[in-house]
């Protein structure tokens, strides 16, 4: 017997056949304009959800506080590092506060307090300078040495107002770096220069970008990295059994789903902490895939069966996830 089948030997069933059929609406997705209308209806409704992850609120002082230092001396600007997986929750973190700040009614008009860059693959320092400029309009980024376009991203930063400057997915940022040239250089320098504070944000493979630069390092308040939950843990698993109940109410209430999905049933709360390894926001991924499938055929609710098509169809693929725990089993505890 191969490991991987000796591994699924030792799962224990979930869910039964029959509970893996759908109880409401069609057997399947009907490939009709009228369901692609009714799936497309349902996901907008769904994407209008914002539920709090417990670190967002955490990140938001710090961004607060990152801004009121800088407003209140000269000198060199602090930053801090936002590092965690894919579906942490970091790009949506910021997004949200990016809508706070901008429901604040002390932002004069023509400023931009908050800059969000998301760095493309292979991104040189001269890159980063230029996606800067891009984000403020500049027609011309690319027509200048580096030199003369942090000079212009420092008139931009002056001009426009802006406090803080949320760099995405920054291990992008280690492209071509070396002994002689290594891009945590220029970030310690737009630090020292003393216009802006900076937050980087990205996955685990950025952690080694951040560091390695002892000076940089020096510059950088606690980080805010975000972490998975653990399922061995009681208090995550309150968190997260709250947060997917919330979520199956928030559906309701903006008429995404009929009826209440009962989420939050002891062994879907199991399924679903096994997809998405403990990060909130592959949670919120999967069941918009799931909730996708269901409004396709009529469905008034998540069903297993939608969660499980949407961990076979979207997860696996994906490589999310190895396997469907709703129609395979979990492991033994």
């Amino acid at each position: 017997m191969t490991t991987r089948k000796a591994a699924l030997a030792r799962l224990t069933e979930t869910f039964v056949k029959h509970e893996l059929e759908p109880s409401s609406g069609s057997a399947s997705v009907n490939p009709s304009l009228e369901s692609v209308r009714a799936s497309a209806a349902a996901v907008a409704k769904f994407d209008l959800i914002y539920l709090q992850h417990p670190a967002h609120k955490r990140l938001f002082a710090q961004f607060d506080f990152l801004r009121e230092l800088g407003r209140s001396g000269s000198g060199p600007k602090r930053a801090m590092r936002l590092i965690g997986p894919s579906g942490a929750g970091k790009t949506t973190a910021i997004e949200q506060y990016e809508r706070i700040d901008a429901r604040r009614s002390d932002q004069p008009k023509g400023t931009v307090p908050l800059l969000r860059v998301a760095l493309d693959r292979a991104c040189t320092t001269k890159r980063f300078v230029t996606s800067i400029l891009d984000k403020y309009g500049d027609e011309y980024s690319d027509s200048a040495v580096e030199s003369t376009l942090r000079k212009r991203v420092y008139r931009c930063i002056e001009r426009f107002g802006t406090e803080l400057i949320f760099v995405d997915e920054v291990q992008h940022l280690n492209f071509r770096s070396s002994e002689r040239s290594d891009p945590t250089d220029a970030l310690k320098r737009m630090l020292d220069d003393g216009l802006v504070s900076l937050v980087f944000a990205g996955d685990e493979t950025a952690l080694p970008l951040m560091q390695r630069n002892i000076q940089l390092a020096n510059r950088m308040m606690t980080p805010g990295d975000i972490k998975a939950l653990a399922i061995e843990n009681p208090e995550d698993r309150a968190i997260f059994r709250s947060f997917v109940a919330r979520l199956d109410e928030e559906m309701v209430r903006l008429q995404a789903t009929a009826r209440c999905s009962n989420l939050d049933e002891q062994r879907t709360l199991r399924c679903l902490f096994i997809v998405s390894g403990g990060l909130l926001g592959r949670v919120v991924n999967l069941v918009r895939v799931a909730l996708e499938g269901a409004a396709g055929r009529g469905a008034e609710f998540l069903e297993p069966y939608d969660l499980s098509r949407a961990v076979r169809e979207w997860a696996i693929p994906q490589r999310i996830t190895k396997y469907d725990p709703f129609s395979q089993g979990i492991p033994d505890a």
